[in-house]
């Protein structure tokens, strides 16, 4: 037997008073992006709260209610969890802060994006949109490069390590790798020109005819509408190779390209 270790990134929800304004930022948020808080780790910070085992209860079951799974309670070292509640859990190294989806109008924003009426329109190449975190400088330079069109929208540069692209209203395209610790969430289709090593979670607003097309697969994860495989999961044929993914009777089916 052999025991190894791995690092991930998770989303920290710091829960805030009053309770009930928090919850409804919370409902905002999945209002706009369904496929936010999908497949991911979530740790809930309670640190400096006092809650009573009750309190800590009732505050993880209206999580859960939303479709959000806690993995991990951080803060609550001294306090006997109940049955059924996540694990205790401490440490962690903070990273930088993930964005959360904005009004669809003004959430649109790319890292040198290009027109949609230079994508390419063969039913197999992509079309796409992007949304990621950029400096305030560069922000101001590519937003008037960002257009949307038709609910799609490319993006030109490699997705980097701890991006994420939200764009729940069409496809998303990326002309570069998408690196490892990165993703792309799309209400339609995938297509990444380039190596996917990181995740890519399409159709995330129900579309099961949503597929995610890849130069070369080393994802940690792809979804589509909701069904999930993670790379230990994944044919060892498929990997390092030309691929597209489909969901066919709530399965997902992988097909090389070559």
């Amino acid at each position: 037997m052999r025991f190894r270790g791995k690092s991930f990134i998770a989303i920290v929800l710091s829960p805030e008073h009053p309770r009930n304004e928090w919850f409804k930022e919370i409902d905002r948020i999945i209002s706009r992006s369904p496929g936010f808080f999908l497949n991911r780790p979530i740790v809930l910070d309670v640190r400096g709260q006092k809650l009573s085992s009750d309190e800590l209860e009732d505050l993880h079951k209206e999580i859960i209610s939303r479709g959000i799974q806690v993995m991990g309670i951080e803060g609550v070292a001294d306090m006997k969890l109940k049955p059924g509640m996540p694990p205790s859990i401490s440490g962690g190294r903070s990273t930088s802060d993930i964005d959360a989806p904005g009004e669809p109008d003004v959430s649109v924003k790319a890292e040198k994006a290009v027109p949609e009426k230079q994508v390419p329109t063969k039913a197999e190449e992509p079309s796409g949109e992007a949304a990621s975190k950029a400096a305030a400088d560069t922000l101001t330079e590519t937003e008037d490069k960002a257009q949307s069109s038709g609910g799609s929208l490319l993006i030109c540069e490699p997705v980097r390590s701890g991006q994420s692209i939200l764009f729940p209203e069409g496809d998303v395209t990326v002309v570069g790798a998408v690196s490892s610790g990165a993703e792309i969430i799309a209400g339609g289709s995938i297509h990444v020109y380039g190596a996917l090593r990181g995740r890519a979670l399409a159709g995330i607003s129900g579309n099961s005819n949503a597929r995610i097309f890849c130069s070369r697969l080393d994802a940690e994860l792809v979804a589509i509408n909701g069904m999930y495989k993670v790379a230990d999961d994944f044919e060892p044929r498929h990997i390092r190779k030309p691929v597209q993914v489909q969901l066919k009777d709530d399965r997902l089916i992988f097909e090389t390209l070559d």
